[in-house]
């Protein structure tokens, strides 16, 4: 996770780039120069830029300068951190949006019963959502809640606001801690999976999650598709010595 002094660094280049409209291939200031602009260190400056670089923004390239890359709406994130859609969108410096397509109440299939733990009589709410950068679709989901964790009417009439993290904080009182995910290829045969690949093309890739509190109670299960030709999720694997 990102420290808060190089989130707002972060925020105040990105208002640079933007202010002084520098596209791709453009060539930034020196690392001297943005240090003393944004006055901060450079190291500070530094490991802002390796953040620009991890995202496919930037490139620095040795004995030339650091320049702004072509990333035609395309989206980076490390998968160790949990950081919802939106977030990954907006950092990314694209405008973000959400739609439900579809919210229903219904009996929970087996697989969603053993997860929360729920009878056969207790309803879930099943909501299809799209999520577009700059209007263009990159992502969807389906998100199943037991019934307790939202207010089925709100949701339908208004959504989730900016996030389903910020909607479970400020009007449930719930904060979401971690989450168990699995990533895998998509069937064909499964009727979710067949959808997503209608929306978002063949180039698609699955993340199934359990999202928990901090006291390990299982809040919400997301089936989370991917377009992998606008989405990268990238993961830091650490050798452990024997």
């Amino acid at each position: 996770m990102i420290s808060k002094k190089i989130y707002e660094l972060k925020e105040k280049m990105e208002r640079y780039i933007e202010e002084n409209n520098l596209k791709a291939g453009d060539r930034l200031p020196s690392e001297t120069a943005l240090a003393s602009l944004f006055e901060v260190s450079r190291p500070t400056l530094r490991e802002c830029l390796k953040v620009f670089q991890k995202e496919g923004i930037l490139v620095t390239i040795n004995g030339s300068g650091t320049y702004l890359c072509d990333t035609s709406c395309h989206l980076s994130n490390t998968i160790n951190e949990l950081l919802g859609t939106g977030d990954l969108i907006r950092l990314s410096g694209y405008k973000e949006s959400a739609d439900i397509v579809e919210i229903d109440l219904t009996k929970p299939e087996e697989e969603w019963r053993n997860i929360f733990g729920l009878d056969k009589e207790e309803q879930v709410a099943v909501i299809k959502r799209i999520r577009k950068a700059d209007d263009k679709k990159v992502a969807m989901a389906w998100n199943i809640f037991p019934e307790k964790y939202i207010d089925y009417d709100e949701i339908k009439e208004k959504g989730f606001g900016k996030s389903i993290f910020g909607y479970l904080e400020k009007r449930q009182g719930i904060h979401i801690s971690h989450a168990e995910s699995v990533i895998q290829a998509l069937n064909p045969e499964d009727i979710y999976d067949h959808v997503a690949g209608e929306v978002l093309g063949k180039k698609v890739i699955l993340m199934k999650q359990i999202h928990y509190d901090e006291r390990q109670n299982p809040i919400f299960y997301s089936l989370d598709y991917f377009r992998t030709d606008v989405i990268t999720l990238r993961i830091r694997r650490e050798r452990k010595e024997c």
